[in-house]
């Protein structure tokens, strides 16, 4: 299995380098920059002598990215609050889920049931490959789209550094929704029902809380989180200058239906579970970026939003809030 995760991110990193630009070009000037002036003509004992010394050779071939001034960056109190809720997420899942009984199938739950593998083997063979596929998706938009695209191709340190601050601040809020959603509800996995029958009961799937962790789909949730955020920023950004940039969204979103497609086939979820899985990451994954981070605001209409900052106090400092 992992000589399969490797060949796969191989060639997912392989074919996000073909949809860049051949290597060996310059990077385009800023506009309102002034030309560079003509070589100094040569005699023909050699190359005039300059006391200039040449430029460093870039790191990038690609036009470089630029942040636009309109876009939200992710401030210290923003991050800061996304540190609470990853803590939140990680608290979520080191408590054991409450026992509320919740069992069985509902509404088409039973009936999406058809899909799951007949054997115990293919069930398992198919959770191991949603925790590959799951694995590469996740990694995608802060690995290939902020590190390889933006921050080595297109050459800018700063709009790479936002766009992973986002997925961070996006990855968190999900896994919070998701974490609190299973300690809540308590919901037992399909396969339960088979603990200590076709499925052995000493394994760990049967012994441990995570029996009880069916609802929602964090798999399918955070791959629906990664396809959304990697269309988000594909669209704001012009990440591949072209019709690469849909594409990858598009691929996105199939790998993330086809992640969450296997956790039934793997008998790891209700088609409920799935389905509220996808409509959580999909749409935390497209509004914290797009509705937040990348929203302009018309050219006659002042920006507003919160702001926190310290300030002295008799006390010591305070915190102060403005909109």
């Amino acid at each position: 299995m992992k000589r399969r995760s490797r060949t796969v991110l191989g060639g997912t990193l392989l074919t996000a380098l073909l949809c860049l630009r051949p290597l060996g070009g310059r990077a385009e000037p800023p506009a309102g920059s002034a030309p560079s002036a003509a070589p100094a003509p040569t005699t023909s004992g050699g190359p005039a002598p300059s006391d200039t010394p040449s430029p460093p050779p870039l790191r990038h071939s690609g036009r470089r990215l630029h942040w636009d001034p309109q876009f939200d960056r992710m401030d210290a109190p923003e991050m800061v609050l996304t540190g609470v809720v990853a803590g939140i997420a990680l608290t979520s899942y080191i408590l054991p889920p409450l026992h509320t009984g919740w069992t069985g199938a509902i509404a088409l739950d039973e009936q999406a049931r058809s899909l799951r593998a007949p054997t115990l083997e293919g069930q398992l063979e198919a959770r191991s490959v949603s925790n590959v596929g799951l694995a590469l998706l996740t990694t995608y938009p802060i690995l290939v789209d902020s590190l390889i695209v933006a921050y080595w191709y297109r050459g800018s340190d700063d709009v790479a550094l936002q766009m992973a601050l986002i997925d961070a601040e996006t990855f968190a809020i999900v896994a919070a929704l998701q974490g609190t959603a299973n300690f809540l509800s308590g919901r037992q996995r399909p396969y339960g029902e088979e603990c200590g029958k076709t499925v052995p009961g000493n394994t760990v799937d049967c012994e441990t809380d995570a029996r009880y962790r069916s609802f929602f789909s964090g798999h399918t949730s955070a791959a629906f989180t990664a396809a959304s955020l990697i269309c988000a920023h594909h669209e704001a950004l012009d990440l591949f200058e072209g019709p690469a940039d849909a594409l990858t969204c598009a691929t996105g979103l199939v790998a993330a239906a086809t992640i969450g497609t296997l956790r039934i086939v793997g008998d790891a979820h209700y088609l409920s579970d799935v389905l509220v899985g996808a409509a959580v990451g999909t749409t935390v994954g497209l509004a914290v970026p797009l509705l937040h981070h990348y929203k302009r605001a018309p050219d006659n209409v002042p920006r507003s939003g919160f702001r926190m900052t310290l300030v002295p106090a008799p006390t010591g400092v305070q915190i102060v809030g403005a909109f």
